[in-house]
């Protein structure tokens, strides 16, 4: 009976993929992950002694692709079908064969020339990849050899000359990617990564060491300001602090240096739990309260980019600390406030209104903060979030109007668009690429908020004129960011690329997948659930009628979780920060 299921349930995930590929017949609007993450390992086989079930499986998909046609690797567009032949012994794999080859439209994917063509661009592309992966590590090792590598420019060249792919950005994009970062081999959010040997029997000061030239530079773009730097100081007087600063960096270099995993991960459980109980007796004996919200900021950065254990709290639970010490002592404009008070606003964009109303806000999202903001600063673009206070103000009024229903909700609506629009943020930041970056930043942020309201509170779609005009403007300021290298930081702006996924075309939602594989690929951020989460709206989007250009609740509807293939956490808020 538990053979039958296994096998209806690989026919019903292929027969789910060959609807969604016929949706798009000239395979022009995939979203190629899953496709290019099984292709990969079809590629380049595992050899370790313990995967050998993983290989057994990748090697029938591989023969499969060679005996009916590399189309067949296709069916893996929405991520359920591999793992479900896993499933299957040899006996149920052939009738599961059997009776796809009953189905015209399985026989026609497998005689279509263009998802041959597909495939082998995915192929080639994760080609590139691999090439550009080793081409990385060749850097990092010749600068401890000593050894010059030469760049396999004109090989490379080679082979973008030979794809057409049409997923690939378009080069007229202005990218202020650059290659300093590169050359020393680390070219995502960790700049730098220390020799561990060099501090032989001092942990805290190898942590450390890297918390301030691995961690920090990656945080911002900005030279004038770094909250991360800042918070070195309150540790020194701060025991909790430090303690969330240790923890935090034990999580990050634990990926560096697989030999010591352990015993980082261990550091990393070790000081997050006394960063935690000394943060308790620092609240209950009322000591140092800035230094406690320091304290919480580092613990929430912990939490959000780190995957949560089955029964672990939200990230936004130390929020919570915000509602334990008195209003009167808090500091709520202070860097690590307003650090928190952006992951909690920007969340809520991804919550219905009824899930809204129903929810207790933290203090830190209901009083009168912006108020006590000096008018010069209101527009200034902080440098660790990339927004500035004022258009953050903004966000959470949409998400305020979006629970009402009354008769001025729509008044209420344009004056906050009219403030959109005459808003001209601003940063400290000397002339140059730095300050670029960060304007550029905060401009993104300032689209997709013009995007948000129109969609969520004036409820046109993304076949609207106004929308689609928008949203092509904030693809291309999206495209033109770094994704790698000296001036790729954690100021990335993940809730604005959200949103232009979910109001772009599927060509233009696949080109920013592809253009943040770096990002995704790379170091410990949020961005992950995000694609996730979006990956799993897709065919809701492509079910969307293109003759409605306003629809009201179109919004909330797509954050259902009816409107998602993959399931959804109820416990845990989607960091778009």
């Amino acid at each position: 009976m538990d053979a039958d299921r296994r096998l209806a349930k690989a026919l019903e995930a292929a027969n789910d993929a060959l609807q969604h590929l016929s949706m798009s017949p000239d395979f022009g609007c995939l979203d190629c992950t899953h496709i290019d993450r099984l292709l990969a390992r079809v590629v380049d086989l595992p050899t370790e002694g313990n995967q050998r079930n993983s290989r057994r499986n990748l090697l029938v998909i591989r023969q499969w692709m060679v005996t009916e046609g590399p189309g067949v690797v296709l069916l893996e567009v929405l991520g359920q079908l591999y793992w479900r032949l896993g499933e299957l012994n040899a006996k149920q794999f052939e009738k599961f064969k059997t009776t796809l080859q009953t189905q015209q439209s399985y026989l026609s994917l497998i005689q279509n020339q263009g998802a041959v063509t597909l495939v082998i661009q995915r192929i080639r592309h994760i080609q590139r990849s691999k090439a550009d992966a080793c081409q990385d590590f060749l850097c990092e090792l010749s600068d401890i050899t000593g050894l010059k590598v030469e760049s396999p420019v004109s090989e490379m060249d080679a082979l973008r000359a030979g794809s057409s792919s049409p997923f690939t950005p378009a080069t007229s994009v202005h990218s202020f990617d650059s290659s300093t970062s590169q050359e020393t081999g680390y070219v995502s959010l960790i700049k730098y990564v220390p020799n561990s040997n060099l501090f032989v029997g001092d942990m805290e000061q190898l942590l450390l060491d890297f918390y301030v030239n691995g961690i920090c530079p990656g945080r911002t773009v900005a030279t004038q300001s770094n909250s991360y730097l800042s918070l070195l100081q309150i540790a020194d007087a701060c025991e909790s602090t430090r303690y969330a600063l240790l923890s935090l960096s034990a999580s990050y270099i634990r990926e560096y240096l697989p030999s010591q995993k352990e015993s980082f991960h261990q550091a990393e459980l070790y000081y997050s739990t006394q960063a935690l109980q000394s943060l308790v007796q620092q609240i209950n004996n009322g000591e140092n309260y800035d230094a406690a919200l320091a304290t919480a900021m580092l613990l929430m950065h912990h939490a959000a980019v780190n995957k949560p254990e089955e029964y672990s709290l939200c990230w936004s639970c130390h929020a919570n600390i915000f509602d334990t010490i008195p209003i009167e002592f808090l500091n709520m404009n202070s860097e690590p406030a307003q650090f928190m008070r952006t992951q909690l606003v920007l969340a809520r964009t991804a919550q219905t209104s009824f899930t809204l109303q129903n929810t207790q806000l933290h203090s830190l999202e209901t009083k009168n903060w912006f108020e006590s903001i000096a008018t010069s600063d209101a527009s200034r673009v902080c440098s660790i979030t990339g927004i500035s206070p004022q258009l953050l103000f903004i966000i959470s009024s949409i998400n305020s109007l979006a629970m009402e229903n009354s008769l001025n909700k729509l008044m209420y609506a344009q004056l906050q668009e009219n403030q959109l629009q005459s808003l001209r943020q601003w940063s400290s930041e000397h002339p140059g690429d730095s300050q670029d970056i960060i304007l550029a930043t905060s401009e993104a942020f300032r689209l997709a908020t013009i995007i948000y309201l129109r969609c969520r509170l004036y409820g046109l779609t993304r076949f609207n004129p106004a929308i689609m005009e928008l949203s092509e403007t904030l693809t291309a300021v999206l495209l033109s960011l770094p994704v790698k290298g000296d001036l790729y930081t954690a100021i990335y702006p993940v809730w604005p690329l959200f949103v232009a996924c979910v109001t772009a075309n599927s060509d233009k939602r696949e080109c920013l997948f592809q253009r943040v594989v770096p990002i995704r690929e790379g170091d410990k951020n949020t961005l992950p659930s995000v694609l996730e989460r979006i990956s799993g709206m897709r065919i809701w989007l492509a079910n969307q009628d293109a003759t409605q250009l306003r629809r009201d609740g179109w919004w909330d509807e797509m954050l259902q979780p009816s409107s998602s293939t993959t399931e959804l956490p109820m416990n845990r808020l989607l960091c778009l920060g």
